[in-house]
């Protein structure tokens, strides 16, 4: 309700060496506050808050008078008693000093030649104005004894004295002996029946503080021993009466008391630190303890050794919350029903550390106007031993700014849907509460909503000074339901503000201004704000409604008279209610007409209640509100009512009263045969200690039970809900089962608002920072001020309803609220709360639970397919020892975790482990995190996968004792697998090399540089290959660019257990993809992977899973898995192949070729792809095409339209249309084929359709240079035919004649070859130009497979020096090389070999 801002505010005396300051008091206005020291009376001004007057008592009758104590105001503030140490009551006059000008003002702000301060019609100067006073001693009394304590009674002083009597005292400095009274002449017993009254003795004590309420109808003392006493007054017309005492039950301690005459509550501050809230019990006449504000000693430890006892407690002035001060220093703030508010008793708002408390001990405080400020006199504690050089720096006047929520004072609906809080000068608003309507559609709506949740950020508006200057300070503020509309009323007059425009809008006319007092109250009805006011010129109150887009002007204004004074008001659909100080209840239907130029609306009374007879007082009802809410009478025999019917709710005290329509009586028909609305019944009391109330007339299909709610804000007890229950058939229902039910649960924020749809309760809290002053030689000190700040908060309520509904066993009432949520983005974190919740408390339980709810909680849990999810969150969110009580009623979390496996939860699985690790044995855990690695790997979860693998290596071998099943049966010999030899690391962070990212499976290769990364030798693999095979080539790579040492040369010993477990599994995976031509997944697992050498595991697998069967699918997958389309033929080209009569045999159609086309082909230049592109330049031809002659051939190429497996001409990307002539063969014309493109340009065109992405190709690149490497050259081969790299494939020839390369492989390849051949001339024929061009290099393979002898055994010391960069191997060496092989100058391949692959090569 009331949140302090900004820094706090000492005020600065005038005088100089005055004397410590004793008390504060307010006049009746609050405009007027009277400060006393020991021998001087200071009048200080509200707004702005300076001195006024100041008088000083002379020194000598000081001695004789006493000092001055305390300080009264009377009523008007026409005068002031001050009462002193020594028996003395001293009264002045205060009076406006007709001596000083400018209209008897100080402070004047002369912003011109002759500028003078305002005055409105009715003769009160402006908020800004400062009236000159003069203060005059006109009487003094003496008593016969020592004063405790005074108080103002209507137009008399009461004062009491250490002699126990209490002093009836006039202004005219004359005793009222008639309404004098001893304490000890009068009768006090334990209820107001009179029972057990007994007089009160000596050991009683006398008055020490009291307070008296004209609402409840006495005086509150507190004794000097402690107890507490209420005292109902002698009356003053019957003869020989006497008062009458009702003790305080219970309490003995009691130092100051505090009376909140609205809510009829009694504060009483006690010596232990506590405050005991009291109320009349009227059932039984007895006062009863309400609550205790009590600071939690779990927040706040030690606090009542800390503070001491309650030295002093206030009320604000609208009755809506108390502040409390200790006797060592510190205050808090409560609600009106003991929700803390605020507390300086610790928390890092106030280190506990700290040698002071803030506040100081406070003296004495008062509430300012409209609670906008506390002021407070403090007595500063004096460190150390340390001395103030001056006196007047002990005592301080301490101002603490506040903002409250706007329902204190205007609980009206659309204040309720809002976090809106005003100050004296400005408003705040949340900023998705302004912005979360200006959006359309239901999708958005709902975004923004969820985003106003969570929003911090205020909207803070400040209020315009051309308004608040003359009418300071702000008492009514109301926001209209979309948020985009704010009103404010001060003294006179109203404002109101569009977020839109940004701009106020304020009365034309001054004087309309001036004579609008708005008394009860606003709110806004569409496109009006209604206002319940007092006219000062008419002198009647009115319900006037001012339409927001005209002039603010009463013109426009639809103006109602009623009889008396409004107090509140609200809407409810298209009602207004408003109730008057006779407490009446009125109810006007509003209707908007929009036949007129400006907008109209008309207001129709439609029915008037008497409420009197269930209402003490008009001032105690503090909330109104017209619902749709019923509650069915059991054992009527009515029809069903209607569901429109309305229901009546006041909040009297904070006891809801429910006023329902009396359906039973006939229907009678009023004017126009309109039907009368039915009268409403007696009230039923819904519940108590109710501050605020929130219902809704907005409807949602979906969430009809949260729509139809009650909420209630019940302080210190929390919140509760009225839910309704439907039935779960609407069949016939039982007249003994209940329609709606009260549940009540705690909240850990004080509730502004409640967002029925999004089941969230939106608050507000106090928030501070403590700043050091900067010099510590300042007299006095700052530092242990706080800036306090305030900040939204929010929480979630559903877990409770939900919880108290199953502890009810109304789980299908559950069950239908829960899935009416499901589509909440945080209704997983709902079901974790209601499991952390009862699972705590039940299993830190002391005493044996026979009806457990957790057993119910989980079977509702797992109605929802989050069941998995929320088990194991809650675990990791609860203590290891709870886990066993948890699993004991969920299930053995092994089948749990297979259940995620079979659901393909890999995440919540991941989770189980950390489980299964505190619950099973290693070996369990062990086995479960292999699966888990397996299937993240298969599914591409690569940050799952690491995690995996640390977890693994976490795990001790030691406590292993049996090894684990591994699935898969093709792994190798430990004595082959060396886990010391190293590979290339794919490392993201090195800006030089190749990473493979994982953001949605999109590789990001950093470089395009071949670089190779790796740094063994040959006896690393040789182990791997078979004993037949030929010699191997001692050859040993470049080191690995990556490492910032140099590896050891020789391999090093085998790696721990766990580490060859983990890479056994590694390599499993790596073997399948290899399998399935996954060659993208198998980079993808490379680069993701830590501690996995790609290279090492091809050279050990390039006999096995890395060799190719079928050259032909591979190259499809590899075209397919990096989206690279297959290429295609140029419309010359083609023709040029049409018309040399290709054959279906490609060695036979290739050898029809023009041999002269033929370019040599220098294999150790650097230029081979623009030898290609010359060698397709060859093939252009310089005739022309025509039509007839293509639609008479047998054959007509055209990309196909839809991609499939065998598809050859279509692509995986989008060609552009000057990629391919083929395509628009049907479509040409004789005069098209004419203006043909150049042959440049046609290469280029074609060669740009032909290449795919530009992040395939770097991967690709990557990919060839790793298998080169590794001596995989059947995939590099595959990957330099895709990529249609003559270079590459030179290379990969050269490195197969150079090295150690088996037989099997060569032949492979060359087999390969002739069906890649085969496949182009009958599916693909984009691969023809290329597959002739390196012809050379495919005889110079079969030379290679035929070949017997061992192969060149090269010297080592040539490689060793060669220069390890990272570039290729010496193109010299290669050509000489390739020479070397080639037997045939003429090229011919040579007969030998394998004949079966021979005669297939043949046949093809």
């Amino acid at each position: 309700m009331y949140f302090p801002l900004g820094w706090p505010k000492y005020l600065k005396s005038l005088q100089k060496g005055s004397r410590p300051l004793q008390y504060v008091i307010s006049s009746c206005d609050r405009m007027l506050f009277a400060v006393i020291t020991e021998d001087t009376l200071s009048i200080w001004y509200s707004k702005p808050s300076v001195q006024i007057v100041s008088y000083t008592h002379p020194y000598t009758e000081i001695c004789s008078i006493g000092t001055f104590n305390l300080v009264e105001w009377k009523p008007d503030s026409s005068m002031i008693a001050v009462l002193t140490s020594k028996l003395n009551i001293l009264f002045f006059k205060v009076e406006l000093d007709v001596s000083v000008p400018n209209h008897h003002c100080l402070y004047v702000q002369h912003e011109g030649k002759n500028q003078t301060p305002k005055r409105d019609i009715n003769g009160i100067p402006d908020s800004d104005s400062i009236p000159a006073i003069k203060v005059t001693l006109v009487a003094r009394m003496q008593l016969p004894a020592n004063i405790s304590c005074c108080l103002c009674v209507r137009e008399e002083i009461m004062v009491a004295t250490e002699d126990g009597s209490l002093h009836r005292i006039k202004w005219n400095a004359s005793l009222n002996k008639k309404a004098s009274f001893h304490i000890q002449g009068f009768p006090a017993s334990l209820d107001f029946h009179q029972t057990k009254a007994s007089r009160l003795v000596r050991e009683d004590g006398c008055v020490q503080q009291m307070e008296y309420s004209p609402i409840i109808g006495g005086y509150t003392l507190v004794l000097s021993s402690g107890k507490a006493l209420f005292v109902i007054p002698p009356s003053t017309k019957a003869e020989n009466s006497v008062p009458q005492g009702v003790w305080v039950t219970g309490l003995t301690d009691a130092t100051c008391v505090a009376v909140n005459h609205r809510y009829r509550l009694m504060a009483f501050g006690c010596k232990s630190g506590v405050g005991a809230v009291y109320v009349i019990n009227e059932v039984e006449g007895t006062i009863d303890l309400s609550y205790k504000l009590q600071v939690s000693s779990k927040d706040y430890p030690d606090a009542a050794q800390k503070a001491g006892p309650v030295k002093c407690m206030k009320w604000t002035p609208d009755g809506t919350a108390v502040a409390v001060c200790w006797k060592n220093g510190g205050f808090s703030l409560w609600s009106v029903f003991g929700a803390l508010l605020l507390c300086s008793l610790g928390g890092d708002r106030y280190p506990s550390d700290s040698p002071k408390l803030f506040p100081p001990p406070v003296i004495s405080m008062e509430w300012g106007l409209e609670g906008y400020q506390l002021w407070m006199v403090c007595q500063e504690n004096n460190i150390n031993g340390v001395v103030e050089e001056e006196p007047h720096d002990n005592t301080n006047v301490l101002q603490i700014q506040f903002v409250k929520s706007a329902l204190t004072v205007n609980p009206c609906v659309t204040n309720h849907d809002h976090v809106f809080l005003q100050g004296e000068d400005r408003l705040y608003m949340n900023i998705g509460d302004s912005c979360s309507s200006s959006q359309g559609g239901a999708s958005q709506e709902n975004s923004q909503s969820l985003m106003s949740i969570g929003n911090k950020i205020w909207q803070i508006i400040p209020i315009s000074h051309t308004y608040l200057g003359a009418n300071w300070p702000i008492r009514y503020a109301a926001v209209d339901r979309s948020g985009q509309c704010v009103a404010v009323a001060g003294k006179t007059g109203l404002a109101h503000y569009t977020f839109s425009t940004r701009k106020w809008k304020l009365f034309g006319n001054e004087t309309q201004e001036k004579d609008l007092v708005v008394s009860g109250g606003m709110t806004w009805w569409k496109d009006f704000i209604c206002v319940a006011c007092y006219n000062i010129i008419g002198q009647r109150d009115e319900i006037r409604c001012y339409p927001k887009n005209t002039k603010l002007d009463n013109t426009f204004a639809v103006i109602t008279k009623v009889p008396s004074q409004i107090l509140l008001l609200n809407t409810f659909r298209d009602i207004l209610i408003i109730f008057c100080i006779d407490s009446h209840v009125m109810l006007f239907n509003m209707e908007r007409k929009n036949s007129q130029k400006n907008p109209l609306m008309e207001l129709i009374k439609v029915q008037e209640v008497a409420l009197g007879n269930y209402i003490p007082h008009p001032v105690c009802v503090t909330g109104l509100a017209l619902t749709s809410l019923r509650t069915e009478k059991f054992g009527s025999r009515t029809v069903q009512p209607n569901r429109d019917s309305e229901c009546l709710l006041l909040n009297v005290a904070g006891k809801l009263l429910m006023f329902q329509r009396d359906e039973t009586g006939p229907q009678i028909q009023g004017k126009q045969n309109k039907i009368k609305p039915q009268p409403f019944g007696s009230p039923a009391v819904v519940a108590t200690n109710v501050e605020n109330m929130w219902s809704t007339s907005r409807t949602s299909h979906g969430k009809t039970q949260l729509m139809e709610a009650l909420w209630l804000g019940c302080g210190a007890q929390g919140m509760k809900v009225w839910l309704p229950l439907y039935p779960r058939h609407e069949g016939k229902t039982h007249n003994f089962m209940s329609k709606r039910i009260m549940l009540p649960f705690r909240v850990d924020i004080y509730p502004l608002a409640v967002l029925f749809e999004d089941a969230v309760i939106l608050g507000a809290a106090s928030d501070g920072v403590m700043y050091k002053s900067p010099s510590e030689d300042t007299k006095r000190s700052v530092q242990n001020l706080p800036f306090c700040i305030i900040e939204r908060t929010s929480q979630i309520y559903l877990h409770h309803i939900l919880r108290q509904l199953l502890r009810r066993n109304l789980g299908v009432n559950a069950l239908d609220l829960a899935r009416c949520c499901t589509e909440l983005s945080y209704f997983p974190h709902v079901l974790e709360l209601l499991l952390h919740e009862v699972l705590e408390a039940e299993a830190t339980s002391k005493e044996p639970i026979p009806d457990p709810l957790l057993p119910r909680v989980v079977a509702f849990i797992q109605e929802f397919p989050e069941f998995l999810q929320t088990i194991v969150h809650c675990a990791r969110k609860t203590e290891v020892a709870l886990w066993p009580h948890l699993f004991s009623v969920v299930g053995n979390p092994k089948d749990l975790f297979e259940q995620c496996m079979v659901s393909e939860e890999l995440e919540t699985a991941a989770s189980y482990l950390i489980i299964l690790q505190n619950l099973e044995r290693p070996i369990i855990s062990r086995q479960h995190a292999t699966l888990l690695l397996d299937q993240s790997l298969e599914r591409g979860k690569w940050d799952l996968a690491r995690d995996l693998v640390r977890f693994l290596k976490a795990i001790d071998p030691s406590e292993c004792t049996t090894p684990p099943i591994l699935a898969s049966s093709k792994t190798s010999s430990s004595k082959a697998y060396h886990s010391g030899v190293p590979s290339p690391p794919i490392m993201p962070s090195e800006a030089d090399g190749f990473s493979f990212n994982t953001v949605s499976n999109v590789s990001n290769v950093s470089n395009v540089n071949r670089i190779r990364s790796s740094s063994m030798t040959g006896a690393d693999y040789s182990e791997n290959v078979p004993k037949g095979s030929k010699p191997k080539l001692k050859h040993t790579f470049s080191d690995n660019i990556f490492s910032n040492k140099k590896l050891p040369s020789k391999p090093k010993e085998e790696g721990a257990p766990d580490q060859m477990y983990i890479d056994m599994i590694l390599c499993r995976h790596c073997r399948k993809l290899l399998e399935t031509n996954r060659l993208r997944d198998m980079g993808y697992f490379s680069a993701n992977t830590e501690d996995f050498h790609l290279v090492s595991f091809l050279k050990r697998e390039r006999l096995k899973s890395a060799k190719v069967e079928d050259f032909v699918r591979a190259v499809k997958d590899i075209h397919q898995q990096f989206e690279w389309p297959l290429p295609i033929l140029s419309y010359h080209v083609f023709q040029q192949l049409k018309n040399k009569t290709f054959s279906t045999s490609s060695l036979a159609s290739l050898s029809l070729l023009d041999e002269e086309n033929l370019p040599t082909v220098n294999v150790g230049a650097h230029n081979s792809d623009t030898e290609y592109h010359k060698y397709l330049g060859t093939l252009q031809s310089p005739s022309p095409l025509n039509l007839s002659q293509a639609v008479s051939d047998d054959v007509v190429l055209k990309p196909q339209a839809v991609k499939t497996e065998e598809s050859s001409l279509a692509t995986t990307l989008d060609i552009s249309d000057s990629s391919s002539l083929l395509g628009e063969l049907d479509y040409m014309t004789e005069s098209s084929s004419q203006d043909t493109l150049s042959p440049e340009l046609e290469i280029l065109s074609q060669e740009m359709a032909n290449k795919g992405p530009r992040q395939s190709e770097m991967e690709l690149r990557y990919l060839l240079q790793i298998t080169l490497e590794a001596g995989c050259l059947e995939w590099a081969m595959i990957i330099s035919l895709v990529l249609r790299d003559v270079e590459a494939v030179v290379r990969t020839v050269n490195t197969a004649s150079m090295t150690d390369t088996p037989l099997e492989m060569v032949a492979r390849m060359r087999e390969g070859l002739s069906y890649l051949e085969l496949w182009a001339d009958t599916e693909c024929l984009g691969y023809k130009p290329f597959l002739h061009f390196i012809r050379k290099q495919t005889q110079m393979l079969g030379k290679l497979a035929e070949q017997t002898p061992p192969t060149l055994q090269l010297s080592t010391s040539v490689l060793e020096d060669q220069s390890s960069d990272g570039e290729q191997l010496s193109p010299v060496q290669q050509t000489i090389h390739s020479k070397d092989l080639d037997s045939s100058p003429d090229g011919s391949p040579t007969q030998g070999g394998d004949p079966a692959k021979g005669s297939e090569c043949v046949i093809s």
